[in-house]
């Protein structure tokens, strides 16, 4: 699915930035020491992983796009969360770089394997998330406000394994519950509609609104 505006895209990209701050900073409930570091490693590593989608897409597609920058800030976003206040901005800046390349290869995987996801959930969401908690067991700095030491910084992998842990319990959690909250969705209203509805006619008569043109119907500029 196509964005439909990329103006609205690169301004909810914006606000989302903006209001990440309330999920990291805003963690440490006091305007303090752990609030500014959170927010100065939400930043760093948000930049860096903008700037890494936009090195892979020119990479692999031959230019970047501005979609591909929205893209990458949700993926920094996402990576550094679980990190902020474990990391230092070095550290910071890791993660936000190696998950904006992993995560601009892995919104690919939906065309390889052929699930459903418009919005690319699976390859920023799923992989950022893990990717941002997987590499505290990395780049965890004893200096930081969490005050733990990963591999890089003399913890050796205690960190490490503890992290790979938590991040696998909570996938085989989230994949149970939402695989039973799935059947019981299609038990009582379906998960999609029929083939014959996702056709290019369901655009024109159940989602288009008065006074527009629907794709397949539009004149042609020829």
């Amino acid at each position: 699915m196509r964005p439909h505006n990329l103006t609205l895209v690169m301004l909810g990209a914006g606000l989302l930035w903006f209001g990440w701050f309330g999920f990291n900073a805003g963690s440490a409930l006091g305007a303090n020491g752990t609030a500014g570091f959170a927010m100065m490693n939400t930043i760093l590593a948000t930049c860096a992983a903008m700037l890494a989608w936009l090195v892979t897409e020119r990479v692999r597609d031959g230019k970047p796009t501005s979609l591909g920058a929205a893209s990458g800030i949700v993926a920094g976003l996402v990576a550094i969360t679980p990190s902020c206040a474990s990391v230092s901005p070095l550290g910071g800046i890791a993660i936000g770089l190696i998950a904006g390349v992993l995560c601009a290869l892995a919104v690919g995987l939906k065309f390889r394997f052929g699930y459903d996801d418009s919005l690319d959930v699976v390859g920023i969401h799923l992989v950022g998330g893990l990717v941002g908690t997987v590499l505290i067991g990395l780049f965890a700095d004893p200096g930081s406000p969490a005050a733990v030491a990963g591999l890089f910084y003399g913890g050796g992998v205690d960190q490490l394994w503890r992290q790979v842990v938590g991040a696998l319990a909570v996938l085989a959690y989230s994949f149970v519950v939402s695989l039973a909250l799935a059947f019981l969705v299609k038990a009582v209203v379906g998960l999609r509609i029929t083939p014959e509805e996702e056709a290019p006619a369901s655009t024109r008569s159940s989602t288009r609104r008065p006074g527009t043109t629907s794709p397949a119907t539009a004149p042609s500029r020829a």
